[in-house]
């Protein structure tokens, strides 16, 4: 597996605390997240251990496999994503985590919805888009 590949469980956890939230909101603690992991899971998971695994403290274990599955798929229950985001590896959490990408600019950009044709959206491009139409509308020259 090559570098570009590779997603440390870390950086996926983080991408769901920054992105999973809305627009006018900011992102959810990590306090609030151990409670509803803790209430899913009717145990305790303390809020250090959600630091720990933000933190990259399991990212050199391999794929995560120091973590219990049930504690990623609450975490991935709690910001409404599948746990094949957090467990998965390769290709595959790279694919996910550029739809959450776009997601995120999608957000900020405050676009309802989109309508694409065929799978070979380049979301890079798909993302200057939006983040162009963005700036145009905040310089007035589109209507909001």
């Amino acid at each position: 597996m090559t570098e570009a590949t590779h997603l440390p469980l870390s950086h996926k956890i983080n991408r769901l605390f920054a992105v999973m939230h809305p627009r006018s909101a900011p992102e959810r603690s990590t306090e609030s997240v151990a409670e509803q992991v803790s209430d899913q899971l009717r145990r305790a998971v303390a809020p250090s251990y959600l630091e720990q695994l933000r933190g990259g403290g399991f990212d050199d274990e391999r794929d995560g496999a120091a973590v219990e599955f049930e504690i990623l798929a609450a975490i991935a229950s709690c910001f409404g994503v599948a746990p094949r985001y957090l467990t998965t590896t390769g290709q595959a959490a790279v694919s996910i985590d550029r739809e959450l990408e776009l997601l995120a600019t999608m957000r900020d950009a405050n676009v309802a919805s989109i309508a694409l044709r065929g799978s070979d959206v380049d979301r890079a491009m798909l993302a200057r888009v939006i983040r162009g139409t963005d700036d145009d509308a905040e310089a007035g020259s589109l209507p909001h």
